[in-house]
């Protein structure tokens, strides 16, 4: 099973882009620590997220780490070597 993350998004009704912010459950309300926020065209967002409905304007999904890639994230190298270990072993 391909290891997933939680993002939540929300599109900005001025530009259309969508604010896509990775969802971390160690991090609480008030924490020190920063969450990754992108920006993400409206194309890119559903060229990297097919299944989203087009009409959804915020919710929060869980993505594979793939998909988290295509949209730009950053992620640690053991998240991405993980997702491309998974991808390689034929099933």
């Amino acid at each position: 099973m391909a290891k997933t993350i939680e993002i939540g998004y929300a599109r900005d009704c001025r530009t259309g882009n969508f604010i896509v912010t990775k969802l971390n459950s160690t991090f609480h309300a008030n924490s020190k620590h920063r969450r990754q926020q992108i920006i993400v065209l409206p194309g890119a967002f559903f060229h990297a997220l097919p299944t989203v409905d087009r009409r959804s304007v915020a919710n929060v999904i869980d993505i594979t780490v793939s998909q988290a890639v295509d949209l730009g994230f950053i992620l640690p190298p053991a998240e991405t070597e993980a997702a491309a270990c998974v991808s390689a072993v034929p099933a």
